[in-house]
């Protein structure tokens, strides 16, 4: 797995990059993190899914080695970034349909942002765990998140932090990747809510209808398996999966299972 630093909107954006041994006609696969991670939490299912395409996984800016805007921005300003990435790493085809994208949590409102923007750039996207409010709901959600984050001269801010990395341990994560985890999450802090900002303002109800292409929504037991559900009807063309035996750390514990379950949909209907 290769790293690169690309010129962006606000600063240089961090990417991974990992290619399959042989060329390959499918179409690369752009992958976007959940707060308040980086690329990194996709480890396990790139080097699976780039048996067979090229795979880029993109830090979001202010998270990972990707600098930060500044201010507070926005899910179209997360899109415009990942634009102007793929377009300097020459992935815009003028015959469309140039990658496919797949999002977890924040990521998936930033690939639905993007392929509404760029509707000839992205041809299918998978999204795992949306995070769907509306209204009220969404109102309730900033106010609860997008808060910005303390720092204690006892240290006591990271014991939340720490606890939070320790989720998916029950279920078989082990410590040591936990401790990844929560060091990749330290990276943003403390200002890893700004994100959060960025999806209770997003009005998915309205960006959401918008979508041409086709979809797989993914849940899970562990999290936003309502929030999905509930964004599914909005969808013109979707699809959606459950995996009721994931709980908590499914990229990492289930990686084998979310490879195959998104290399099908990615190549259904002998579309590649």
């Amino acid at each position: 797995m290769d790293r690169d630093f690309i010129d962006g909107p606000f600063g240089q954006i961090h990417v991974r990059i990992a290619r399959p041994a042989s060329q390959t006609s499918n179409r690369p696969l752009i992958l976007f993190h959940p707060t308040p991670y980086s690329g990194d939490y996709f480890r396990s299912f790139i080097r699976l899914m780039a048996h067979d395409r090229l795979v880029i996984a993109i830090d979001t800016p202010g998270y990972g080695d990707s600098a930060a805007p500044e201010g507070l921005p926005t899910i179209k300003d997360y899109a415009d970034a990942a634009n102007v990435a793929l377009d300097r790493l020459g992935l815009k085809s003028e015959r469309g349909g140039s990658v496919d994208v797949l999002g977890y949590h924040t990521g998936s409102l930033i690939a639905i942002e993007l392929a509404v923007q760029q509707p000839k750039l992205v041809r299918r996207l998978v999204l795992a765990g949306l995070p769907f409010y509306a209204g009220e709901e969404r109102e309730k959600g900033y106010k609860r998140n997008a808060v910005p984050e303390p720092i204690n001269d006892d240290g006591s801010h990271l014991k939340s932090k720490w606890e939070f990395s320790l989720i998916a341990v029950p279920s078989g994560l082990p410590l040591a990747r936990a401790q990844e985890h929560f060091n990749d999450s330290m990276q943003c802090y403390p200002h890893c809510w700004k994100a959060y900002h960025a999806v209770f303002s997003y009005e998915s109800d309205k960006r959401i209808p918008l979508l041409r292409q086709p979809v797989m929504l993914i849940t899970m037991a562990g999290s936003l398996k309502a929030e999905t559900e509930a964004a599914g009807p909005l969808f013109r063309n979707a699809k959606i999966i459950h995996f009721a035996e994931i709980t908590y750390g499914g990229f990492d514990l289930h990686t084998e299972k979310l490879v195959q379950t998104t290399r099908a949909f990615l190549v259904e209907n002998g579309s590649k």
